[in-house]
Order: structure tokens, then sequence, then C-alpha cells
């Protein structure tokens, strides 16, 4: 098994931006460097100035270069692309997103440290690869790896980042079993305290327990990652008998659908009809309760 870790920089964050530099390390199975691969490729697309901002690759330097698909480091990806080898990324949705729009689709196996580090540390701060770097004192390793290897380790760099992954990686090897991991990335993983917003650091449980309408605002916003998604409907699920459902808007907030039937059982037909947006869980209890 090679063991390949890999970043991309892009033009941007959106659906049009593509890959400007792809950078990846080859390990075998004892997590030796057999190969480093850098290139900057030229984009289909101009580079965002707040890209450049964050990873400092302006069109010029990448003016004379080929497209990514032409790069060394691509036709070596896609060589390496077998079910016998595993796929180290940070947040791997975005790197293989962009990927794809260059024709790449991963049949490695996966192991992305983001969501890894969203299971096991869930209240150790920020799970970017920076912030792990120093928190973690990661970067102590940096000398003997750019004296080995003869290159150089900068933030927002794709090589940069492959091996501050690489140092990451051997760590979360060091105390977590690796093919435990790659099981743990096949599916969404059900974390145990929410990673961001107004609830971040609590635990999905007790949120589904004390603002339960929250849980349902976040599962209904744009963006929510599967790992997320997944944890909120089991909380929900995990706490739907231990709680009395009330309803957390207008004229009836903090009132049981029971009450309301009993005060006015025409409001609760009004939320049926007129809103899209009622959730699930609390439709299910109107329902029940009109039609009995």
């Amino acid at each position: 098994m090679k063991i390949i870790l890999l970043d991309t920089e892009t033009t941007g964050i959106y659906e049009k931006d593509r890959i400007c530099q792809l950078a990846f390390l080859v390990l075998n199975e004892e997590l030796e460097v057999e190969e480093i691969h850098n290139d900057l490729c030229q984009p289909p697309v101009m580079i965002s100035y707040e890209a450049m901002a964050v990873h400092h690759i302006t069109p010029e330097r990448v003016a004379h270069e080929v497209s990514c698909i032409q790069t060394r480091a691509y036709q070596r990806l896609l060589e390496l692309n077998t079910p016998y080898n595993l796929l180290v990324i940070h947040n791997a949705s975005f790197d293989l997103t962009m990927l794809e729009k260059e024709g790449f689709v991963s049949q490695m196996n996966l192991v992305d440290t983001f969501r890894i580090l969203r299971a096991y540390y869930p209240n150790e701060g920020s799970f970017s690869l920076q912030y792990k770097r120093y928190q973690w004192g990661l970067y102590h390793q940096e000398a003997t790896f750019q004296k080995k290897h003869t290159v150089s380790i900068e933030a927002h760099d794709a090589l940069g980042d492959v091996v501050v992954l690489k140092h990451l990686f051997e760590k979360l090897c060091e105390e977590h079993s690796l093919p435990q991991m790659m099981l743990l990335c096949q599916a969404p993983i059900l974390l145990s305290h929410i990673p961001y917003g107004k609830h971040k650091g609590k635990k999905f449980v007790e949120v589904a327990q004390s603002a339960r309408q929250d849980l349902h605002y976040m599962l209904g916003a744009t963006g929510v990652d599967e790992d997320v998604k997944a944890s909120i409907l089991h909380a929900l699920d995990a706490t739907k008998t231990e709680l009395e459902l009330k309803i957390g808007f207008g004229k009836y907030a903090t009132k049981t659908p029971q009450e309301v039937f009993e005060l006015d059982p025409n409001y609760l037909r009004w939320m049926l009809e007129k809103m899209d947006n009622l959730n699930a869980e609390l439709k299910e209890a109107i329902e029940k309760i009109l039609n009995t």
C-alpha cells in the first residue's frame, strides 16, 4: 500500500474555481517518503485576489505552466489511483471536488484528517491544519524534514501544507488505529460535540434537549456537511421520547401542539398548510393530533 498525502491550491473556493497548484507526498507503510510531487499549473479561470492573498500564486507565476492534467504530478496521481492505496487529505471534500473538475475520481481508500480531528478531539481548539501545526508542536519536526528532502515549508503553499499534514498524520497514527480511521471515513461520522455556531463545543444531545429548534434550523441550513447532518438526526432521534415537543415561534411559542389544539386548532391547520419550512418532527406531532 502506498499512502498519498495531498493538498491543492486553487483560484478560489467557488464552483467556477480550479486548481493552480497540486502537491503530494508518497509514503510507504512505514510512513517513509518515497516521492515528492509539486507542480504549479495554469488554471482555465482567473485567480481571485482573495486566493492570491492566501497562497500568493499570481497569474504571472503560472502564465507559462501547463494545465493541471498535463502536470507530472497529476499523471503520477492517476497511476497511483487504485483501491490498494490510501489517500490522506485535510478537509478532503474540497480537494476531491476540485480534482473532479480535472477528471480525477479517487478509487483509493481515504483518511480525512479534518474529520478525524472533529471526531476524536472535539474540544481542543480549531481543527485547521495550521492551528494543529503549532498547538501540537508539529513544527519542531520541520527542520529535519527540510534538511533531508530540500523543500521549503510555508503556510498555504500546497507542498508546505502537505509536509504539515504528514506530521499530523503521523501523530494521529500514533494515537489511533489506521484501519479504524479508514473505516471511520467511509460513512458519516457521528460527532459528540457541535463544531461551529452559537452552540459550538456543546454536545449535540444536550442541545437537542434544551434548544431543539436550533438543531432543526441547522439541519435546514445550506452547506451542512454529512457528519453534522447525521449527528443532528441522531441526537434528535435519541432524545425524541424524552421531551415534550413545543412550538418555538409565533404567538403560541413554548406551548405544545396539544395545548395549541385545545386553544386554537385552526392555527395548527394553518401551520401545516402554510409553513413550508416546518420541521418534520413537529409536523408529525401536529398531524397526529389533528387526525386523532
